[in-house]
């Protein structure tokens, strides 16, 4: 089963489970971004979110963190049984930096709702169930996570709001993490609802950003989702 916990310092949050649980989740990634027709419009999103997948992929091939949790077989129920298993099971793990995660959590949520409307894609869709769990997991960790006050209000914008995400400017997401990594601890708490907003709500600096891109896109010809910022991620993050 999937579990998400904050790391130690609040950089981000932990994804773990086993490696049918990240096939699992993988293949629902890709199934919800698969958009058909509206696929162009929604393009640098879906990118967005499989460059997550892709992390998640990587740890189910045990590329990122490896751990050993117990399984509940005891001895009393191993010599009952007479067999000989193992008390323990592996488990893989990859860190995600909460800006993105957020991000992945909105956007997931504006994909579902265009996955049933324009793909006929109904709520018992195996996939869009793992989706949805998905999701419940993030927001279950968020209740940890946030101020009480903060958990209120972002689940209310996630219920009411609808993110525009057709040609979302995804380089805002770097900025984004970027900014987070040089926050403490303590501040990365106190404004994960600020951050959560900043990617639903389309605020002045995201619409200065994407502006910018739109421009150069119009000399260029190259999709927005496609430009790159000079910005350089640390070659290792405190988590």
């Amino acid at each position: 089963m999937i579990s998400i916990k904050s790391t130690e310092n609040l950089t981000g949050a932990c994804i773990s489970g086993d490696f049918w649980d990240f096939e699992e989740l993988v293949h629902a990634l890709h199934h919800i971004t698969t958009l058909d027709d509206l696929q162009s419009s929604y393009e640098g999103v879906c990118i967005r979110i499989l460059g997550v997948c892709y992390d998640i992929r990587l740890a189910a091939q045990g590329k990122h963190n490896i751990d050993f949790v117990k399984n509940g077989m005891q001895k009393d129920i191993i010599k009952s049984q007479n067999v000989i298993v193992p008390e323990q099971n592996v488990y893989l793990s990859v860190e995600v930096l909460w800006p993105e995660l957020l991000f992945t959590t909105i956007v997931l949520n504006e994909l579902f709702r265009l996955q049933q409307e324009h793909n006929n894609c109904h709520e018992w869709n195996l996939h869009m169930a793992t989706v949805r769990k998905f999701q419940a997991n993030v927001i279950d960790c968020l209740k940890d996570s946030m101020n009480p006050s903060d958990f209120k209000l972002f689940i209310n914008m996630l219920q009411v709001h609808q993110t525009s995400i057709a040609e979302y400017a995804v380089q805002y997401i770097d900025l984004l993490n970027l900014k987070f990594i040089e926050m403490t601890p303590e501040e990365r708490q106190s404004n994960l609802l600020t951050f959560a907003y900043k990617i639903a709500f389309e605020d002045t600096e995201y619409l200065a950003l994407k502006k910018q891109l739109l421009e150069t896109s119009r000399i260029t010809k190259i999709p927005i989702h496609k430009m790159k910022l000079p910005l350089k991620y640390p070659k290792e993050i405190k988590w």
